[in-house]
């Protein structure tokens, strides 16, 4: 790497390390504030809360900070004349731009292994920290494998094959019951459990009893049965969250799953395509920055760059964000509803690159 190359990545990584820090800081800020103000936590718990958060506030923020990093060092080469002291040496702005370009790819799938390998288990650190630090439900448990979802609450596991929130329904439910030793004393199996005004409604199922100092359980076959048990579709809504905590791999065979037993997965896929299309925006930023970057002598200084940084990724985030929710809802397929705002605005950057090389 040559002379100008190192001093060009020293600088850009600068100004993206400082971005991402000050950006993070600022959600976090505001995050924490909110909490203290709201809630009855304690800041102790806010903190450590908040801390778990920190690697996935840092990601989120990395797309507008390589942008301000990549606007903030053109511009200023631009400002100096450096910049152009750089294209009288023949180094053009498409070399210019393949250096910016491959140092963002880096980051970008330095992004996706942080989502994958990292994220899904600080997402479950920090769930069970709420739940049972600061909201004192020391019983509650969730927990969403590839297969299963385990739920825990008070004396009652719940084991769940899939979870259709929209049609309030269950498929493949095991409630298992235990006294105050948690002693196991009923397992409830259905088929398929609907949620009533009068409760949940099992069909086709199995109960059985097990009776103390009594070897064999004692077991009866229902078509239906009404269970009372506290635990409403608005409690099981923490299995949509709890899916943040899968790996790609993991994820991916849940979708499998619950679209084999026909529940609506669109929602999931997008989280799926979502977690790659997010991982690659900062090389759509870094493209968009460098045409505003390069346009003549810039006026405005500091304040005028920052301020068209905080407009590019207002109306990106904007778009991606209506993009997702149109893919979850079924409007758009999940592929083009996670990568089609980001393809639009990578043409975009190409055409405005195109323009400044003329």
């Amino acid at each position: 790497m040559k002379t100008i190359d190192r001093y060009i990545i020293a600088l850009f990584l600068k100004n993206i390390a400082i971005a991402a820090f000050g950006l993070t800081a600022i959600y976090l800020f505001q995050q924490i504030t909110g909490m203290v103000l709201e809630e009855t936590f304690p800041i102790r718990q806010v903190l450590i809360f908040n801390l778990f958060q920190l690697p996935a506030v840092f990601v989120q923020m990395l797309p507008p900070s390589v942008l301000i990093g990549t606007v903030l060092t053109l511009s200023g080469l631009n400002r100096t004349n450096e910049l152009t002291a750089v294209f009288s040496l023949g180094i053009g702005l498409k070399r210019i731009m393949a250096l910016l370009l491959v140092f963002v790819f880096a980051i970008s799938l330095g992004t996706l292994f942080l989502q994958d390998s990292v994220l899904p288990g600080l997402f479950k650190r920090k769930t069970n920290y709420y739940w049972r630090e600061m909201k004192k439900r020391t019983d509650f448990y969730l927990d969403v494998k590839q297969n299963r979802v385990w739920y825990r609450s008070k004396n009652l596991i719940y084991n769940l094959k899939a979870f259709d929130l929209k049609t309030q329904q269950i498929l493949g439910m095991t409630v298992y019951s235990f006294d105050d030793r948690f002693n196991l004393v009923q397992t409830v199996e259905s088929d398929k459990a609907l949620f009533t005004p009068q409760g949940w409604k099992l069909l086709t199922g199995t109960v059985t009893q097990f009776v103390p100092n009594d070897p064999f359980p004692v077991s009866e076959k229902f078509n239906e049965l009404r269970l009372q048990i506290p635990e409403t579709p608005k409690d099981f809504q923490e299995i949509e969250k709890e899916v943040d905590g899968l790996r790609l791999g993991e994820l991916k065979n849940y979708i499998d799953r619950n679209q084999n037993a026909g529940l609506d997965t669109k929602s999931y896929q997008v989280k799926f395509h979502s977690r790659f299309s997010l991982s690659f925006i900062p090389l759509v930023m870094c493209m968009i920055g460098i045409p505003f970057s390069v346009r003549g002598r810039r006026e405005g200084g500091l304040a005028k760059d920052l301020a068209m940084c905080l407009a590019i990724t207002f109306f990106y985030w904007l778009f991606y964000s209506i993009g997702l929710s149109l893919g979850s809802n079924g409007a758009v397929p999940p592929v083009m509803a996670a990568w089609g705002p980001t393809l639009i605005f990578m043409a975009f950057a190409l055409v405005l690159v195109a323009r400044q090389e003329k």
